[in-house]
């Protein structure tokens, strides 16, 4: 799929997440139209069902926050690229949280290990500032996603998901840290 959307014009550094039944797929265009980029997941032998959703990519810019598939300050979901969280691990602005349960190894940089499902328990682990930018990962993006929707509950109003989780991280060509 990744050779199928850098084959076109405009496409650069596609990035793909397979999990299960559904792909992430991540990547800079400055030509290509989402009709084109259906065509060339069908044509690689991909579907792409009617509630497929193709969003794209903003890269950050540095009169900016981190700004991911949504630059809104709204309610939608807003996930992160693996990429970006390469850039954001020393970042002291950032709260970089591992909320997968059992431990699995974590991604450099990481700030906090809440898990998912007592997000509300731990909340003296959380930036007192609400909006302050929170990134949630897990292994694969499941437990995280969980996440993200309990912290817009409480509040926090710059929170992003990372899909994929250390799987993409690895994926990636990126160590995994293991210190339990």
């Amino acid at each position: 799929m990744r050779s199928a959307l850098e084959g076109l014009d405009g496409v650069q550094n596609a990035k793909v997440s397979l999990e299960k039944d559904n792909a992430v797929v991540v990547f800079d265009s400055t030509k290509a139209t989402i009709n084109q980029m259906k065509a060339a997941v069908k044509k690689a032998g991909y579907g792409v069902s009617a509630a497929s959703k193709i969003t794209p990519y903003t890269k950050s810019t540095p009169d900016t926050t981190h700004s991911k598939q949504s630059s809104s300050k709204s309610a939608n979901y807003r996930t992160m690229a693996i990429d970006q969280v390469a850039e954001l691990t020393d970042d002291p602005t950032v709260t970089l949280i591992n909320v997968h349960i059992p431990y699995a190894g974590e991604i450099p940089g990481t700030d906090a290990f809440i898990p998912f499902n007592q997000i509300k328990d731990n909340s003296d682990k959380l930036p007192s500032d609400k909006k302050a930018e929170v990134v949630l990962y897990c292994r694969s993006g499941h437990m995280s996603k969980l996440a993200y929707t309990t912290l817009r509950n409480m509040g926090y109003t710059n929170v992003y998901d990372v899909p994929g989780g250390m799987n993409a991280w690895r994926e990636a060509g990126n160590k995994l840290l293991h210190k339990k």
